[in-house]
Formats: C-alpha cells, sequence, structure tokens
C-alpha cells in the first residue's frame, strides 16, 4: 500500500508544482493550452506525465551522464534537468491529449528548472 500511496503523493505534487508555476509566475512563459474545462484533469494528466518522465527517464539519464556529472561537480545536472523539461514538453504534444504545453527560452526554461529542483528538493525532505 505504501508504494501507492508514494506514486499518488508524486503525481499530486507533479500537478499542483505545474499548476502553480502557470498561474504564479507567467515570467516564465510556461504555457498550457487545452480544450478541457477541468482544470484537476488538465493539471493530473500533466503530474502523470512528469511522474513517468521524471521517474525512468530522468534516473537513466542519471544513470548514462554520471561521469559527466563527477567531473562537473554536479552542475551538469542542471542541463540534465532542462533535457527532461523539453522532453516533457515534446512529449505532451506529442501524444495529443487535448494539451499543448509551450516553455519560454534557454534561459526561461533554465529558470524554471532551477525552481522544479528546488522545490522537490524541499518537497523531498518533508515527506
Amino acid at each position: 500500500m505504501k508504494p501507492l500511496k508514494h506514486l499518488l503523493v508524486n503525481i499530486v505534487v507533479n500537478g499542483v508544482v505545474l499548476y502553480v508555476i502557470v498561474h504564479y509566475i507567467p515570467e516564465l512563459w510556461f504555457k498550457i493550452q487545452t480544450i478541457y474545462k477541468d482544470t484537476y484533469i488538465i493539471f493530473g494528466i500533466l503530474g502523470i506525465v512528469f511522474w513517468l518522465i521524471n521517474s525512468v527517464l530522468k534516473n537513466i539519464l542519471k544513470i548514462l551522464t554520471l561521469p559527466v556529472r563527477i567531473i562537473t561537480l554536479w552542475l551538469s545536472s542542471l542541463l540534465l534537468n532542462l533535457i527532461v523539461l523539453y522532453i516533457f514538453e515534446q512529449t505532451v504534444n506529442y501524444l495529443d491529449l487535448g494539451i499543448t504545453v509551450q516553455l519560454g527560452t534557454l534561459v526561461q526554461t533554465l529558470v524554471l528548472s532551477v525552481i522544479l529542483s528546488a522545490i522537490y528538493f524541499i518537497i523531498k525532505k518533508i515527506i
């Protein structure tokens, strides 16, 4: 039962974090266009997709880029987070879920990556 609870908490946290970023930090140009009216459905779907990419793909990329991360003293992790965000954007847009995600410029996406990393670091310490 604990893994299911952990999964649901991660999906809800991902959805809430994306909601907060879209609605309260407009300077990052993280935009979502959708055909759905219900906010819970939109951010629930985005939370699931973001969780899948973060838990599966990001862990694989962390293993593959371990030597580079060690050499750069983990500064390349920011680049890895940036790549994951662009993969998230492309995945959501490719799946044709009725939701379109647009990231801003490279600098805005880098700032978004740092914010997401800080939020997830804090949440992991709390949970």
